[in-house]
């Protein structure tokens, strides 16, 4: 009976008490427009990078696959600050939006370098006309065709980009994890908050997984 007690109060002081539902509710909404915000601008400029990152003129190339090599190589929380205090620090920016961009850069630099190695490696099995062919339809059929060849390791990158919501604390956005931490330290429950903030992360992973897989079996 002590241990359902304690569970229930942890219950009425983490999750209920002083409105804390209705404020896990928002951290939820801004964590998961965190998250597609992300995949959004991952998706856009990743392409974009991985389109130049295929082309035959070596400057052009060079310059685009050293973006994408900063992107994916620059520590999120790195390029979180950055943006945050240095880009758009004289600027009136949506802090969702500003966490979603500084992610989302970082996942274009790793989905870029998926998709042009993908791209090298079957332009390499294809005469020069089919190649050219290829380039001319880049955004429409070989990126798409690049992203069915490489569905488990979109899926990971995926599966990262929703993980890296736990830094935007940083920069004071009310997340899920920042708004727990804090129910946390004010109840003196910092496992049960943290449990819960594991326990999304884990409904969020499956939810992705689950997504990819149908994606792999209809491909399959």
């Amino acid at each position: 009976m002590g241990i359902l007690r304690n569970l229930l109060n942890a219950v009425q002081n983490n999750l209920i008490s002083g409105d804390a539902y209705y404020i896990i509710i928002k951290s939820v909404i801004v964590t998961i427009a965190i998250t597609v915000i992300a995949w959004l601008v991952t998706f856009a400029l990743g392409a974009l990078i991985s389109y130049f990152m295929s082309y035959d003129k070596k400057i052009v190339c060079s310059f685009f696959s050293a973006i994408s090599f900063i992107f994916r190589s620059t520590p999120v929380l790195l390029l979180l600050l950055l943006m945050y205090y240095v880009v758009f620090k004289s600027v009136n920016i949506n802090l969702t939006l500003l966490s979603g961009l500084s992610i989302g850069l970082y996942g274009a630099g790793h989905l870029s370098e998926i998709i042009a190695r993908q791209v090298r490696r079957a332009s390499k099995e294809q005469d020069e006309a089919v190649v050219r062919r290829l380039k001319q339809v880049y955004f429409t059929v070989t990126m798409p065709q690049m992203l069915e060849d490489t569905v488990f390791m979109t899926k990971r990158l995926s599966i990262q980009l929703l993980q890296w919501t736990t830094i935007v604390g940083y920069i004071s956005v009310n997340d899920l994890t920042e708004v727990m931490n804090r129910i946390g330290q004010r109840t003196m429950y910092p496992f049960f908050s943290i449990a819960v903030s594991i326990i999304f992360y884990l409904i969020g992973t499956i939810i992705i997984e689950s997504i990819f897989n149908m994606i792999e079996r209809k491909i399959k």
